[in-house]
């Protein structure tokens, strides 16, 4: 079917909220760009940007005020709204009768808008349905196959009762209950029959959802996309201005994200660590440093993106020393985009942007020892640094634009009528 099409975008949020808004906010603007029109269906929130969808919004719900107010009232409360939303299926039902949907593209909807409540509702309109993966959610009761700081992979199989007996849920036995009930909620429901096509952003990430019994035909690789203009790319060394070279961390500080691992490694490195972003973890992290009188390492908290970006245009290099199995980070994508290699753990997707000795290096998960040995190689040669940086850029612009985006999309459109 010819023509533009109204496509319901649906995300958890419609404000930044991390790499997933990200994609979210390209997403938008690579639809729009080919004359599509974007309707939003989210959670209400002060953040959130103005859009005349808003009405049908869901109510905010904060899961950290309802842990806080730990009544039997409250955790029930908690507990219906993560695996079911009678909300959220009426308000989209009152959207969908009023406006003509051709094609809906799910998100991050777990928790808040709820799979089994609003893809029944959907599909009974006989409405198409994409959904990016940008987690591991269905497959893991804790989302990141992480079960205190380790790579887990218990539940494999649907035995997401190893949650509760692990406590991987912030060690808590209640909170790994609940996700476990909700993982079984959603799998006993299986409203994921009625999706079309899931967008797996790393190959990583659909050789994972393959393994775990997901049909082959519906996965697609398609990496995520990005406004390539949006990032100046010219290398830039490093000023020659007599200080300490540097590298930078950006990220959430939390400890699956190797931060506290890069911080050990800095250890007699005539090199400083510019680490961008807060978290969880931050407190320990800031704790970490100052009894190790680390003076090489500078905790910077978050800050604006152009100012990252001027941070990492001054660096050597950027680290993205993940202990989980990310998918396709952002940071990373931007890092190469401004012409920076990466030293990167081998890890989840990222292995699929940085090429080893190529648009960086690789080095072992959690292993300081080694992951000293790379930064030191790393730094042995400016010259290589520069090329590796310009071989980053290209490597990421082939990844990454809208027109390689459409072309992997385009497929999976026509098989569904539609004309992207």
């Amino acid at each position: 079917m010819a023509g533009k099409l109204n496509i319901l975008i649906v995300n958890w949020t419609w404000f930044p909220s991390g790499g997933d808004w990200t994609y979210i906010e390209n997403l938008c603007k690579f639809y729009e760009s080919l004359g599509h029109t974007v309707i939003p269906f989210s959670m209400t929130n002060d953040k959130n940007f103005p859009n005349p969808f808003s009405d049908y919004f869901i109510s905010n719900i904060d899961y950290r005020a309802l842990n806080k107010n730990k009544t039997l009232i409250s955790g029930v409360k908690a507990v219906k709204n993560s695996i079911y939303s009678t909300e959220a299926r009426s308000n989209l039902r009152l959207l969908l009768d009023k406006y003509h949907i051709d094609i809906v593209h799910l998100n991050n909807i777990h928790h808040y808008l709820t799979p089994a409540s609003i893809i029944p509702e959907i599909k009974k309109r006989k409405i198409p349905i994409i959904w990016t993966l940008h987690d591991y959610v269905i497959l893991c009761p804790n989302t990141t196959f992480i079960s205190h700081e380790k790579v887990c992979e218990k539940c494999k199989g649907g035995k997401f009762y190893q949650c509760v007996l692990n406590k991987c849920k912030k060690d808590s036995v209640q909170a790994s209950f609940v996700a476990t009930l909700e993982s079984y909620a959603n799998s006993l429901a299986n409203p994921y029959k009625y999706v079309d096509y899931f967008i797996c952003p790393s190959i990583f990430i659909k050789k994972k959802f393959e393994a775990f019994g997901f049909d082959r035909k519906k996965l697609r690789q398609v990496y995520n996309l990005f406004d390539i203009h949006s990032v100046s790319g010219q290398y830039e060394a490093p000023p020659e201005t007599g200080s300490k070279p540097y590298i930078v961390y950006v990220g959430n500080i939390l400890k699956v994200k190797g931060i506290f691992t890069l911080v050990k490694a800095m250890t007699g490195l005539n090199l400083d660590l510019q680490v961008i972003g807060s978290g969880e973890h931050f407190n320990e992290l800031e704790e970490l440093v100052g009894n190790g009188q680390m003076d090489n390492v500078k905790l910077l908290g978050k800050m604006p993106k152009e100012e990252v970006f001027r941070y990492i245009q001054s660096a050597l290099f950027v680290v993205v020393p993940s202990e989980w199995y990310e998918n396709l980070p952002y940071s990373l994508v931007e890092a190469l985009l401004l012409s920076k290699p990466v030293l990167g753990a081998d890890i989840g997707g990222i292995p699929e942007l940085v090429i080893d000795e190529v648009t960086g290096k690789l080095f072992e998960p959690a292993n300081v020892s080694d992951l000293r040995l790379k930064i030191e190689w790393m730094m042995s040669d400016k010259e290589r640094l520069a090329r590796m940086g310009k071989d980053a850029r290209q490597h990421a612009l082939n990844l990454v634009n809208y027109d390689a985006f459409a072309r992997e999309l385009s497929p999976l459109f026509e098989s569904l009528q539609l004309a992207l």
